[in-house]
């Protein structure tokens, strides 16, 4: 499933002014994470799947008897629509720009961005998705100034991150990194950045969108050099960090994790040679 939301994600793209959060909120490591139960409606990360959403980042509703579409239906061009297969989401009221709607596993998936707007705490944002004008989910949850999530693609019944060599290509088990390479690695949930980009449109080329907070990313237990945390160019809501892997790294499936003073994403691999 995880495969699936990340093709549907960035599919739409290639392959709002910074939030105005009324206060800084950020997730409890040591919060236990409750299990979905069958016919449960939730809105999560869509790169870490954990519950809650993040100003300006990407967010996905799992749900049943959300909308009639049987397959996929993904979003083209710039700025994203706020209808999608007569499916709509409002954040607080805010129309979301609309990624995919799609019905898979069983359940329904619908990827939006969450309106750079929406305010930050506990139980501060509440989420309305609309099948033909027709509320057939509400459901609130936590919104964090931050939430850093890993877009991950599945493997050999692993987890890798979605990370790209200089050349563009994925890196991967069977094009894995090299230890000193510069690579970009795709993230979510990063939070504020330097400069508005409103809700649905491309973050810039030119100038880059840097995020507020630094970022640290630990690769089997090293720590790479950080050349660009931000907005990745051309995509709507994705994150990039640019970063050097340490040299002495040793071969194998290793962990990786970006880490910030206030969060921290999950863990998954990344293959070196």
């Amino acid at each position: 499933m995880k495969f699936i939301v990340l093709i549907a994600l960035f599919a739409a793209q290639l392959f709002a002014a910074p939030g105005a959060a009324s206060k800084k909120f950020f997730r409890d490591p040591k919060a236990a994470v409750k299990p979905k139960q069958a016919g449960d409606t939730v809105v999560v990360n869509a790169a870490s799947f954990l519950v809650g959403v993040s100003p300006g980042a990407l967010a996905t509703v799992f749900g049943t008897n959300l909308t009639d579409v049987n397959g996929e239906i993904s979003a083209v061009g710039n700025p994203l629509p706020l209808v999608l297969a007569n499916v709509a989401v409002d954040v607080n009221g805010v129309p979301a720009p609309m990624f995919s709607v799609a019905y898979e596993d069983g359940q329904d998936v619908i990827n939006f961005q969450v309106p750079w707007e929406t305010p930050t705490g506990h139980g501060a944002a509440e989420v309305q998705v609309y099948d033909y004008g027709q509320l057939v989910a509400d459901v609130v949850v936590d919104s964090f100034t931050e939430d850093p999530g890993i877009f991950g693609y599945q493997e050999y019944g692993n987890t890798y991150a979605v990370a790209l060599h200089d050349d563009f290509t994925l890196i991967g088990p069977n094009n894995p990194a090299s230890p000193g390479e510069i690579i970009v690695l795709y993230a979510n949930g990063l939070g504020p950045v330097n400069q508005p980009v409103a809700d649905g449109f491309a973050a810039p080329s030119f100038p880059l969108a840097d995020t507020e907070d630094a970022f640290a990313v630990t690769i089997g237990g090293e720590t790479a050099a950080i050349y660009f945390a931000g907005l990745a160019p051309e995509f709507v809501g994705v994150y990039q960090i640019n970063l050097a892997l340490p040299p002495d790294l040793p071969a194998g499936d290793l962990t990786i994790r970006i880490d910030s003073a206030f969060a921290n994403s999950q863990t998954v691999l990344l293959s070196v040679q």
